[in-house]
């Protein structure tokens, strides 16, 4: 059997096994959610927050920021926070700080006094930087003294509208769901190279959606993410991953899935649930924040996240290799090119229907570009973060 046969089939089979997960993905987005929606069709992609009666009693929601040096943009999410739709008697704020250099903690102390309204809580860090710096770390405080049955977390870099714990809150009248993945999306795109990032992002909240809409999430976002306090503790929090600097919530959203099952974790599909947040501002801090995410990929146990992040990476990385041995074997080169284009196809309804939903569509006038971009980023990205150093907040971590 000849090798342009042998990679040709392999290559026709990943392609094959990458357009059926797309596809599934998309009919997921297309699932009727779990907030009570009833449009039909795509409709029920623009469905309204859940109602919640502002005077009756309800679960108490404890907002968790985990912040590091965050002094320039803190205030901004506070006063988001403060303006918020939902009973203050129900919500509690608790700024965890993760020995922050500059000065966040001030910041934040004036705000509280300013808003004595408010019940606000700062976790300083303490003098044990050792044991107690990271993320989880500061997130695991904030969990251990909040008051509310449901966690909230979000960045402090980030934006939402005045309905946003409402919705929240709503998704969890079925006391099945553990675990509500919120829609993140970028504000304020600049640039092609911050418009390239949307779109990329957009592909990644698609997932999210239709993964989760399918029983089987296989990603979320920090940023905004909540989960019962109770069922933190009883799948361990993010015990037996704390070697790992990043995934504090990618770690436990796979917990919560293996524990409660699928239905468990659901996302919200409220346009009131939307958290905002900047692109990046350069190439590096883009290249640092991918590393960062990707570092984590080598504590994954979970099958379906294993088996899509293979595919993830294969399909375009045999692509690659398939342009390469093509200088050489033209056959390849046309399958392997024609293979690109069926990606690029394979991806855009997924990428319309999540553009659709924040309103970005006008941002499909660079998803060619993206692509292109994305194509050689991720399989370089994928390559080096098993292996780079990565900055972030001023630290410096090792995969």
């Amino acid at each position: 059997m000849s090798f342009d046969l042998v990679f040709g089939c392999i290559l026709l089979l990943t392609a094959l096994l990458y357009s059926l997960m797309i596809l599934a993905i998309t009919i997921g987005v297309m699932k009727k959610g779990r907030n009570g929606s009833t449009g039909k069709g795509i409709g029920m992609y623009f469905s309204p927050a859940p109602a919640v009666n502002k005077n009756a009693s309800g679960e108490k929601i404890s907002v968790i920021l985990p912040v590091r040096n965050e002094f320039s943009g803190i205030t901004n999410c506070l006063d988001d926070i403060a303006l918020q739709d939902y009973p203050v008697d129900l919500f509690e704020i608790i700024v965890a700080d993760d020995f922050s250099e500059d000065y966040t903690v001030e910041r934040v102390r004036k705000w509280a006094k300013d808003h004595a309204g408010l019940n606000l809580s700062l976790l300083e860090g303490g003098q044990n930087l050792k044991d107690n710096h990271g993320k989880k770390k500061a997130i695991e405080r904030a969990v251990a003294v909040a008051s509310g049955d449901i966690i909230l977390t979000t960045d402090a870099d980030t934006f939402r509208g005045k309905s946003w714990i409402r919705s929240i809150a709503g998704a969890f009248k079925d006391q099945e769901v553990r675990m509500v993945l919120g829609p993140v999306g970028f504000k304020g795109e600049k640039g092609i190279f911050q418009k390239i990032q949307m779109i990329e992002f957009l592909g990644i909240m698609g997932v999210t959606q239709g993964s989760a809409n399918l029983g089987h999430a296989m990603m979320c976002n920090g940023a905004n993410l909540a989960y019962r306090k109770q069922a933190f503790y009883e799948t361990g929090g993010f015990s037996g991953n704390s070697v790992f600097h990043s995934g504090d919530d990618q770690f436990l959203m796979m917990k919560f899935r293996k524990r409660y099952g699928g239905k468990s974790v659901v996302f919200l599909n409220a346009k009131e649930a939307i958290v905002q947040t900047l692109p990046c501002a350069s190439v590096n801090d883009f290249w640092e924040q991918r590393l960062r995410w990707v570092s984590k990929s080598r504590g994954y146990s979970d099958a379906t996240v294993i088996t899509a992040g293979l595919l993830t990476f294969g399909f375009p990385f045999l692509i690659l290799i398939g342009g390469i041995i093509g200088i050489f074997h033209p056959l390849i080169l046309i399958l392997a090119s024609s293979l690109w284009f069926v990606k690029i196809l394979a991806e855009y309804p997924l990428v319309w229907l999540t553009a659709r939903f924040f309103e970005k569509k006008h941002l499909l006038n660079y998803y060619f570009v993206a692509q292109v971009f994305q194509f050689f980023y991720s399989i370089t990205v994928a390559i080096a973060g098993q292996f780079s150093m990565y900055s972030w907040k001023g630290r410096t971590f090792r995969m």
